[in-house]
């Protein structure tokens, strides 16, 4: 039930929040406010981009569809797993969205503590992403606000998203 709620809708562009703290579940400061002024955050002909700390699991990261299938045993764990970036925000890259190979099979990534982006280019590159596994009720107040920001219905924002929290990402170019 929860993966059926987690699909549903999460990729419209209806369910892009804003930039800015108040739509980034990693809220808060702005260090990596100093990126915007100063780069244009992108990969532009680069194959691999790596953001945030490094990684501090061991092993090889595991399939987003083995946490979207089991969201609930996962939350509040740090993993490492990798995706197919099918979104990210464009005015900032202070989120990103990622698929696995099942259709319901999907996550919104923040960022900890607003501390780094994603490269706003890295659509269609596969990610490996270090964060904490949220499962996310998104409270009226914020479903309004992004219905706002999409001039969209309230319907068409879910009730429940898949969320990691990234400590770290890194996004290669597929074909490379």
């Amino acid at each position: 039930m929860i993966a059926l709620l987690l699909a549903i809708g999460l990729f419209s562009p209806a369910n892009q929040p804003g930039c800015g703290p108040e739509g980034n579940a990693a809220g808060g400061g702005s260090p990596a406010a100093a990126l915007e002024g100063t780069s244009p955050n992108t990969m532009g002909t680069e194959a691999l981009a790596h953001r945030g700390a490094a990684f501090t699991l061991a092993g090889e990261a595991i399939s987003l569809d083995a946490v979207a299938a089991d969201a609930e045993k996962f939350k509040g764990q740090t993993v490492k797993v990798t995706g197919k970036v099918a979104s990210v925000c464009r005015a900032k890259g202070c989120w990103m969205t990622i698929a696995g190979a099942k259709p319901t099979s999907k996550a919104r990534i923040t960022f900890k503590d607003y501390g780094f982006f994603a490269p706003k280019d890295a659509d269609g590159a596969m990610a490996t992403v270090e964060g904490v596994v949220e499962v996310k009720t998104l409270p009226e107040d914020e479903r309004a606000h992004l219905a706002e920001d999409a001039k969209a219905s309230i319907d068409t924002i879910p009730k429940v998203e898949l969320r990691l929290v990234a400590t770290a990402i890194e996004v290669r170019r597929v074909g490379h």
